[in-house]
C-alpha cells in the first residue's frame, strides 16, 4: 500500500483514464494522497496537453476532492513544460520538467523515440551527443531560477534512450559534471528532487531517474528527494515503489517528502509503504 503519488496523469493531457478512473483505482490501492499533474499547454503537442484556460481541469480536480475528502487527499498540480510555462494561482504545486530543447525549426523533443533523438543528435549537434547534453543540463539552472517549480521531475529525463551508452557515456566525468553542476544550482532553490520510477513500471529501462550518483549527491547536500510514478496507466500508480525505497536505503536516505494534511511534508522511508 503507497501512501501518496503526486506525478498523476489524465485524459486531460496524455493520460489514459479520466480522473475520476484514476482516483478510484488510488482509493483500490490504499494511496492516501493523489495529486494530479496533468501536462501544461504545449502547442507542439496540443493533443497531449492541458488546454490554455485550465478551468475545466482545476474544477474536476478539486470538485473530487471535495467529493472523496476524508478518504483521500486529492491535490491540484500540474507538470510544466519549462519552455511553455503555465501559471495558475488555484494550483497547489508545480512539477517543472524538461522534454524539449529549443531548436532552429521548432522544439526538439527528447524522449519521444530513440529514432527522434538520433536524428536530432546529428541536426542540432553534429553528431556529437555529449554537446546535447552539455546543453539540455545549462538549461536547468534557470529554468528552476525563473520558475521556482516546487518539484523537479524526472531530472536526467536525458538517459531515457541512451541504454548501453548508444549516445553518450553516462559515467565519463564530463557527463557527471555538467549534471552535478546543474543539480547543485537547482537544489539550491529549494526543490524537491522526484525520483521517477515510471521508466522500470513500464518496463522500458531498469533505471530510475536520478542516477545512483545523484542521488547520493542530493544526500550528501541534503536535497530533499519524493517518489513519483509518473503515471499515465492508473495501473500503475504504484509502480515499482518498494524498489525505489530498497534503492534510496542503500544510498543512505531515512526520509522522503510526501503530501499530508494540506502541504509538504517529510516522512520516514518506510512510512510511504504502509
Amino acid at each position: 500500500m503507497i501512501a501518496c503519488n503526486l506525478h498523476t496523469h489524465t485524459t486531460h493531457s496524455d493520460g489514459i483514464c479520466n480522473a475520476d478512473e484514476v482516483l478510484l483505482r488510488a482509493l483500490d490501492k490504499g494511496f492516501k494522497t493523489l495529486g494530479f499533474s496533468d501536462h501544461s499547454h504545449t502547442p507542439w503537442y496540443a493533443d497531449g496537453s492541458l488546454p490554455k484556460k485550465l478551468d475545466d481541469y482545476v474544477e474536476e480536480v478539486y470538485s473530487l476532492a471535495e467529493q472523496y475528502s476524508g478518504q483521500i487527499e486529492v491535490v491540484c498540480g500540474i507538470e510544466n513544460e519549462f519552455d511553455s510555462w503555465q501559471e495558475d494561482k488555484r494550483l497547489q504545486y508545480r512539477i517543472g520538467s524538461r522534454h524539449c530543447l529549443p531548436a532552429e525549426d521548432g522544439p526538439f523533443v527528447i524522449d519521444e523515440s530513440p529514432e527522434q533523438l538520433e536524428e536530432g543528435i546529428k541536426r542540432y549537434y553534429g553528431g556529437d551527443g555529449m554537446t546535447l547534453v552539455k546543453d539540455y543540463y545549462s538549461k536547468y539552472p534557470s529554468d528552476a531560477i525563473t520558475y521556482r517549480p516546487e518539484i523537479i521531475g524526472h531530472f536526467d529525463l536525458i538517459r531515457k534512450f541512451n541504454k548501453a551508452n548508444r549516445f553518450f557515456q553516462e559515467e565519463s566525468p564530463a557527463y557527471k559534471r555538467f549534471a552535478l553542476e546543474a543539480a547543485e544550482a537547482v537544489g539550491e532553490t529549494g526543490a524537491i528532487f522526484e525520483v521517477n520510477t515510471g521508466s522500470i513500471a513500464r518496463h522500458r529501462r531498469r533505471i530510475f531517474f536520478p542516477a545512483n550518483f545523484l542521488l547520493r549527491f542530493f544526500l550528501e547536500k541534503r536535497y530533499p528527494v519524493m517518489i513519483s510514478s509518473d503515471a499515465h496507466d492508473p495501473a500503475l500508480l504504484d509502480g515499482a515503489f518498494s524498489e525505489a525505497v530498497a534503492r534510496l536505503e542503500s544510498i543512505g536516505f531515512k526520509s522522503v517528502v510526501v503530501w499530508k494534511n494540506g502541504g509538504f511534508r517529510e516522512i520516514g522511508i518506510r512510512d510511504l509503504l504502509l
